[in-house]
């Protein structure tokens, strides 16, 4: 597991012999996953199936990346930060997608 952290801010990322990647952005109490099968795969990311707005109403959250980039990613994505942590753990300890995160194929960004 790699770690990146300033302040509230966090960026996680797992890498398993296979080349699948896992990667969380961390903002205090709150994060996003998103999830690579391989290098150049659109990936998957989180969704909040209890937010009750949608990907498009204009409401995100910041996350700042180790490179200093500040990026904003909508509330729809946001989890706990529980969820977080024990999607990580999971993917760390079995190679899987947690089944217990809802997950959007990001090849279909609609």
């Amino acid at each position: 597991m790699n770690v990146w952290e300033k302040d509230q801010y966090k960026e996680i990322w797992i890498n398993t012999e296979d080349e699948q990647v896992m990667m969380a952005l961390i903002h205090g109490k709150w994060g996003w996953l998103m999830y690579l099968r391989e290098e150049g795969d659109a990936g998957f990311s989180s969704r909040n199936p209890d937010y009750t707005g949608t990907d498009n109403d204009g409401k995100t959250m910041d996350f700042l990346l180790s490179n200093g980039q500040l990026d904003y990613y909508p509330l729809s994505y946001v989890l706990p930060i529980e969820q977080v942590i024990n999607a990580l753990d999971y993917f760390e300890k079995y190679h899987k997608l947690p089944d217990f995160i809802t997950w959007h194929n990001d090849e279909f960004f609609i």
